[in-house]
């Protein structure tokens, strides 16, 4: 196949250097960053430039690598130059603006496939100079169906397949978003604010793994999430009241002294990480 890349950072680069080393296909890349262009050849992270002002694209499949608003305005341009039967997708982190796009899309180009992409891989850095060959081995791929297109559905889902990834999940845009909020944007509001302790100018020589773990995911992209967060404002509102509430329970016992209340939510985390633990082992 004929691939093209449009967003050569840490995704789109780790996307076209797996694709390259674990198949045959050709991959075009494209960055507005000349820097960005120049690196992804070196770290072979695509064959050729992606010439993105064509009058005919022809690729069988365009990855859009790109935030959410970025994402759709690419995909809008590009789109109708594509040639009949090529298949577009992206992949952000949030996905009902996105796919709501890709369906309007699809109504104007029904020669065209479209679907919905996360990756479920990824570092706590950015750009092209972070990029890996193995990235997404082993990583799950979600994929958010455009309107009823199985046929595109399951093109993309041999694809990844086939570059290495380790399996493929199915959920619609909004069950998409509602699970993002809880395992990956909760996740790092909760670094970025555990960091913000005045405490933490003084933590050398007084932390372990712990440390390390929860403050892991606070060094992040400022621009990229706020984007996310903002787009999935309903959902991650709501986790944070969650987490708020639970926050306040072991305060609450802490401040009154209730040995029996704190060791029964404590006991509690402990029993729903197991049960968390256990479903993912039978998952696999």
């Amino acid at each position: 196949m004929k691939i093209g890349i449009v967003g050569l950072g840490l995704i789109g680069g780790s996307l076209g250097r797996q694709i390259i080393r674990n198949t045959s296909h050709t991959v075009y890349g494209y960055d507005l960053s000349e820097d960005a262009m120049l690196k992804a050849q070196m770290l072979n992270a695509c064959h050729e430039r992606l010439d993105v002002e064509a009058e005919r694209i022809d690729l069988d499949l365009l990855i859009v690598a790109l935030c959410p608003e970025a994402a759709i305005e690419a995909m809008r341009k590009i789109a109708p130059r594509m040639k009949k039967g090529a298949l577009i997708i992206d992949t952000c982190g949030t996905k009902r603006k996105v796919v709501a796009a890709m369906s309007e899309l699809k109504d104007m180009y029904p020669d065209l496939g479209f679907v919905g992409v996360h990756p479920m891989a990824g570092r706590e850095y950015s750009g092209i100079s972070h990029s890996t060959a193995t990235l997404f081995e082993h990583a799950y791929i979600i994929l958010t169906p455009v309107q009823t297109d199985l046929e595109a559905e399951e093109k993309v889902r041999a694809f990844f397949l086939e570059t290495g990834c380790e399996g493929i999940t199915t959920a619609s845009a909004a069950t998409h978003d509602r699970m993002i909020a809880y395992t990956s944007q909760l996740a790092h509001v909760v670094s970025s604010a555990y960091i913000r302790n005045p405490l933490s100018e003084t933590y050398v020589g007084f932390s372990a793994g712990s440390f390390r773990d929860l403050t892991r995911v606070a060094k992040l992209n400022p621009d990229m999430w706020t984007e996310l967060f903002t787009e999935n404002k309903d959902n991650l509102v709501e986790c944070i009241d969650v987490l708020q509430q639970k926050l306040s329970e072991y305060r609450d016992a802490l401040v009154a002294g209730d040995r029996e209340k704190l060791h029964a939510a404590l006991e509690e985390g402990t029993m729903m990480k197991e049960a968390a633990e256990k479903l993912r082992r039978e998952r696999k």
